[in-house]
């Protein structure tokens, strides 16, 4: 016949599976803590990995969306490796370069509104990325019926034209026209600027 615990070894029983399930909860929260982290840092991954669309080759497009959160590092890591001015030393000078930009267009071209658009994603933000501050500006505030607009020029390899119209009137320019065949332009976009404003462009 087995002899009833006593209330010393009850007690010393029921701390242990305090302690075991105690054990578990700490356990459970880190992982939970874990997946949090993981959640935020796939988040900042894919914030940072968003603007670079504008400078890839075409064998880097559509890869890093199907990657996992360690081939998602990977690829940023390998994206600006292999754009270092100068591998080997602790700076890369294009990321930083691209890093600007970014902190730049975001200052300067985000949109208000009831859905805001950060500065990197608008016309004016996409052009900078790429290229560059421009060489040459052409500003038109509007006046009546016409809208204002800007002209970015490029000249230091081929020359390129950007033509930005505010067609809201709250300053969220849109790209009407450019001679660069990468970017669209809109068909109506003579009507859109008016006849002085067309000879703007041309004579850009």
């Amino acid at each position: 016949m087995r002899r009833p615990l006593s209330p010393l070894s009850l007690a010393g029983a029921a701390w242990a599976l305090l302690q075991v399930v105690l054990a578990g909860m700490a356990s459970a929260q880190t992982a939970e803590n874990l997946s949090s982290r993981d959640r935020i840092a796939e988040t900042v991954l894919d914030s940072l990995y968003g603007p670079l669309v504008y400078i890839m080759v075409e064998g880097e497009r559509g890869i890093y969306p199907g990657l996992p959160l360690s081939g998602k590092r990977d690829f940023l890591r390998m994206f600006w490796a292999k754009r270092d001015p100068t591998p080997g030393t602790p700076r890369n000078e294009a990321e930083e370069d691209f890093d600007a930009r970014i902190e730049f267009v975001n200052k300067k071209f985000g949109e208000a509104g009831a859905t805001p658009v950060p500065g990197w994603r608008t016309d004016r933000g996409r052009i900078y990325l790429k290229y560059g501050p421009p060489d040459v500006i052409l500003k038109r505030r509007g006046v009546g019926r016409q809208l204002p607009f800007e002209l970015w020029g490029y000249t230091h390899t081929v020359h390129r034209k950007y033509c930005f119209v505010d067609l809201t009137r709250f300053g969220n320019y849109s790209l009407v026209y450019s001679n660069d065949k990468s970017e669209p332009t809109r068909g109506d976009w003579r009507e859109l600027m008016g006849w002085d404003a067309y000879d703007d462009v041309l004579n850009f």
